[in-house]
C-alpha cells in the first residue's frame, strides 16, 4: 500500500520532448497554411531542446487563431526558446492581440 503512494505522489514533467513539440507546431502551422491557402512562413520555425507544455500550447494556440494570410510567426512563439514558461497572462493582456504581433 505504501509503495502505490509514493508512485501516485511522483512529480509530472512540465516538459515536452523536442520531437513532440515540434510535431506540434508544425501540425498548427500545417494547419493554418491549409486553411489560408499560403504555405508556411520562412524560416521555420525550430524548437531546439525539450520544452515547457505551456510555451508550446501557446504557439500553437495563437498560429491556429491568427488571420490570414499566413505571412508570420505570432509573438507569444518567441516563448519556445524561453529556458521557462511564459508566465500567465494578465487579465488586462488580450490574447487575442498578442496572435495579432507577428515576426
Amino acid at each position: 500500500m505504501f509503495f502505490f503512494l509514493l508512485i501516485a505522489c511522483v512529480p509530472v514533467s512540465d516538459k515536452v520532448p523536442q520531437w513532440d513539440a515540434q510535431t506540434q507546431i508544425n501540425a498548427a502551422l500545417d494547419f493554418k497554411a491549409k486553411q489560408c491557402g499560403s504555405a508556411v512562413p520562412q524560416p521555420p520555425l525550430y524548437v531546439l531542446r525539450d520544452q515547457f507544455k505551456r510555451n508550446v500550447d501557446l504557439c500553437s494556440i495563437a498560429i491556429t487563431r491568427m488571420d490570414c494570410p499566413l505571412d508570420g510567426y505570432p509573438i507569444i512563439c518567441m516563448a519556445i526558446y524561453l529556458s521557462k514558461p511564459y508566465p500567465e497572462i494578465k487579465w488586462y493582456e488580450n490574447f487575442n492581440e498578442l496572435t495579432k504581433i507577428r515576426f
